[in-house]
């Protein structure tokens, strides 16, 4: 019986452990290390691991924020799925699909 409480207490220990960094970890946002904002420059954010994952990049400079769909998954050079362009805050969003780019310089 003793056995079995100290297997339980050591599974229910692990999965409090993995809840909290999980917790903890979920859609943290990491900034570029060179980031000012004053100079307009990125901010990035991984939304999943996964098949449907996404890569957001946001430029304040423009108020833009890029979305390259299926980050982690298929072709290692990423194309711009769309792009939302932003006025001010509770302006109207407009989606606007990236331009195609070509690998070639």
């Amino acid at each position: 019986m003793d056995k079995a409480l100290v297997w339980m207490r050591n599974v229910l220990a692990l999965v409090g452990v993995l809840a909290l960094g999980y917790w903890l970890g979920a859609s943290r946002t990491v900034k570029a290390s060179s980031y000012d904002s004053e100079k307009g420059d990125v901010e990035f954010q991984m939304t999943g691991v996964n098949e449907s994952s996404s890569l957001l990049v946001y430029q304040p400079g423009t108020k833009t924020l890029y979305v390259y769909r299926g980050a982690t998954v298929g072709n290692s050079a990423l194309q711009c799925s769309y792009k939302f362009q932003m006025d001010r805050p509770g302006a109207i969003i407009q989606r606007v699909s990236c331009p195609v780019q070509s690998l070639i310089p």
